[in-house]
């Protein structure tokens, strides 16, 4: 019945979150990750590098404006970061996993998007 397809549907997404785990591209993420930490200037560059885009969020959610002294200071951090050689491969796999996920939704909202699909003549 009803029950047992919400059952298979949560099992499919368990079984997705255990493949998931065990693919490339999150294994090769994760120990770009470890790297990452394990490297001292790298990790500092990397958290400084978070805190200005968590506090540029913060701005955003408050309606608070963003001041070009903002963005200079995000955009001088941010071409700091990407020269970083670690940080690089570790956003290099951020990006193969965040594509992953996107083509991942795309498959699972199909039914959505066919539903809310304009009507074809």
């Amino acid at each position: 019945g009803r029950n047992e397809i919400m059952s298979n549907i949560y099992d499919t997404a368990y079984e997705l979150e255990k493949n998931l785990r065990e693919a490339s591209v999150f294994t090769e993420l994760s120990a770009a990750y470890t790297a990452m930490r394990e490297d001292q200037v790298a990790f500092e560059l990397f958290e400084e590098f978070r805190n200005v885009q968590i506090g540029l969020q913060q701005k955003q959610m408050t309606g608070e404006a963003i001041t070009d002294d903002d963005v200079a200071s995000a955009q001088a951090i941010a071409e700091r970061a990407s020269g970083n050689e670690v940080i690089q491969s570790l956003m290099a796999k951020e990006q193969q996993l965040s594509q992953l996920m996107e083509e991942i939704n795309a498959i699972i909202t199909k039914p959505l998007q066919e539903l809310y699909a304009p009507a074809q003549d």
